[in-house]
């Protein structure tokens, strides 16, 4: 059934309604003329904007904001979506009962029947334009599945430590039993701590709700109402907005991303306050983890950038000091990329992408993998010695 997401629409059948009516008590010719051309301009708009939802927006209807982490993914989802770079790739994405990114759409109790292991991260565990078995934790899965291990995929693009932490202990909260966490931060993850500082989870009524999902509804059919909450409302609730003055907007937010390892500016524009909101939001990541006695695992890697250019290694030695403190098992895959030459290391990436490809993603996994299986137990060998 298509439904009009546009409440250009639904105004228009409003003013129709009250034209349908009003028509009895005024019977000249003015009036008719006035309103018949006023509804038919709403018509044409609704056309417009309903067009330009399509065109512009790209919104997955499976994407949607929530009260406790900021955003995540519908529930149940089976929907098939795009991955824009040089082209546009078509892959099929389900989730499960906890809004999870799954093999298929499945029913996931609370309570673990056997080993559960947790993966959280931004777009590159999410797995952004592959389907579940070309990514690093579709692939994972099927080789914990080997061991009698459950692998739950919480990623979700554009997250970042404060919303693994908020996610985390929400369903935790619920009483989601897991017994090990593999927590991936990407170069990204400073950045978009700073646009997240504004949110503040709060629990919603019903009526609220029905708001958020109403909001969520027009944001993906509207381009009028999507771009006026952006411009409007988004940047004047958050000054961080990465559509805002204090980026300079959406395409220089895209160039500060990457810089703060190796340019001053940038590390004096987000990333010394970053970097500060990430280790704040880690660290409860750490303790919620202490407290409910569940593993916890920290990853990291470089975009092809800085690999080639060896520049990214603030990100490496955060956290790695960060792990050798608490003797938490560091994966790093800076080493991997760092070493290859660049015609094999441009071959694991989307062209004209920070993302992986299929062929980057297999050999992320082998490596993750690897590294679990060398280190069963998931100590940081380096804090041991230390």
């Amino acid at each position: 059934m298509f439904v009009v997401g546009t409440p250009v629409f639904y105004l228009s059948l409003l003013f129709l309604g009250l034209f349908l009516i009003l028509k009895k008590f005024f019977k000249g010719t003015a009036f008719k003329v006035v309103g018949i051309n006023f509804i038919v301009i709403l018509f044409l708009v609704t056309l417009f904007d309903s067009v330009a939802a399509l065109l512009l927006n790209r919104a997955d209807p499976f994407r949607v904001s929530d009260n406790f982490y900021h955003h995540g993914l519908k529930a149940m989802a089976a929907e098939k979506t795009s991955w824009k770079s040089d082209g546009v790739s078509f892959y099929q994405v389900y989730t499960n009962s906890l809004s999870f990114v799954d093999e298929i759409n499945r029913e996931v109790p609370l309570k673990k029947t056997e080993k559960r292991v947790m993966f959280i991260g931004d777009s590159f565990i999410e797995g952004v334009g592959y389907p579940w078995h070309q990514t690093v934790p579709g692939i994972i899965s099927d080789r914990f599945k080997e061991q009698g291990v459950e692998l739950l995929n919480a990623a979700v693009i554009s997250y970042s430590p404060k919303l693994y932490y908020l996610k985390l202990k929400y369903f935790i909260d619920k009483g989601l039993e897991i017994d090990e966490l593999y927590l991936f931060i990407d170069m990204s993850d400073i950045s978009d701590e700073v646009v997240y500082e504004y949110f503040v989870p709060k629990e919603f009524s019903q009526s609220e709700l029905k708001w958020q999902a109403l909001d969520n509804f027009f944001i993906k059919g509207s381009y009028i109402y999507r771009s006026t909450k952006v411009d409007y409302f988004a940047q004047q609730k958050n000054p961080y907005s990465e559509f805002g003055p204090f980026w300079g907007g959406l395409t220089k937010f895209y160039y500060w991303k990457p810089r703060w390892p190796y340019d001053p500016e940038a590390y004096k524009l987000y990333g010394e306050k970053g970097i500060a909101s990430a280790k704040k939001y880690i660290e409860l990541v750490r303790q919620l983890c202490e407290e409910k006695g569940i593993k916890l695992h920290i990853g990291v890697w470089p975009w092809a950038d800085h690999a080639r250019d060896k520049n990214g290694r603030m990100q490496y030695d955060i956290w790695k000091e960060y792990t050798d403190k608490y003797n938490i098992d560091f994966i790093s895959l800076f080493d991997l990329f760092e070493n290859m030459p660049p015609e094999e290391l441009n071959s694991l990436f989307i062209r004209e992408d920070i993302h992986w490809n299929e062929k980057g993603n297999q050999v992320a996994a082998d490596y993750i993998w690897q590294h679990i299986v060398n280190n069963p137990e998931g100590k940081n060998e380096t804090a041991e010695r230390n």
